[in-house]
């Protein structure tokens, strides 16, 4: 199969099994926890920006990257309270959440085959189907609730949005709560007639299934990540 073929197919640019990824994000998200030094951590985030470019989604990668810039320059800022230590935090979080979201590249029901496999609970694989829908249409229906507040000049300019915060937070989030209880009831009825609760095992057409490339992408993960959190001990 091409690479056209199987990126069509959702199975990722490189064709990895969705456990591969688990796998790559435990390994960069103990590293984060267990790295102190902002070197380690700006390391930490340029392989896991590598990982995620690999896996065909270099412009994500690129965001990643400027929000890791951004959260790393606001933890400089002599910030009252806790503001210093939230920013800290968020910045260790950015490089597992950018390995992570490689498993955008894949499709839920190969996501679903393959923790079917670990026997993960049928709750648990019910939320992560939920997750992974919600999170990819999220950003498309608030630029469609924003697209309407224009068209009705409710904010025909951005300093409005500055002017009036409140009224500008109630316009865009109870449309997006009403969205989303309708998206719910819809994703509801959908995964009834697609065999939410069958008790057998589950199948996907897409690929699940452990190969020596997954296997070399899995290590080559885990001992970069072990290899920035020995620099941090040297350093």
């Amino acid at each position: 199969m091409s690479r056209a073929e199987d990126t069509g197919m959702r199975t990722g640019v490189l064709g990895l099994d969705p456990r591969t990824h688990l796998a790559s994000f435990l390994a960069v998200g103990v590293a984060a926890m267990l790295v102190t030094g902002l070197l380690e951590t700006a390391l930490l985030q340029a392989l896991a920006a590598a990982y995620l470019a690999a896996n065909g989604r270099q412009r994500l990668a690129a965001k990643t990257c400027a929000s890791f810039a951004a959260v790393c320059a606001l933890s400089f800022l002599p910030l009252p309270g806790l503001y210093g230590v939230l920013f800290v935090s968020i910045l260790h979080m950015v490089p597992p959440f950018t390995v992570g979201c490689a498993l955008f590249t894949l499709s839920t029901s190969a996501i679903m085959c393959a923790l079917d496999r670990w026997h993960v609970p049928q709750g648990v694989l019910v939320g992560i189907c939920m997750m992974f829908r919600f999170a990819s249409i999220l950003s498309f229906e608030i630029r469609s609730i924003i697209r309407g507040i224009r068209m009705r000049g409710i904010f025909p300019r951005a300093l409005d949005v500055v002017r009036h915060p409140a009224l500008a937070y109630e316009c865009v989030y109870t449309p997006l709560v009403m969205r989303s209880l309708r998206l719910s009831s819809e994703l509801a009825a959908s995964a009834e007639l697609r065999g939410i609760e069958i008790g057998e095992g589950r199948t996907s057409v897409h690929h699940v299934g452990f190969s020596a490339r997954d296997a070399a992408c899995a290590s080559l993960a885990i001992a970069s990540a072990a290899s920035v959190y020995a620099l941090g001990v040297v350093l």
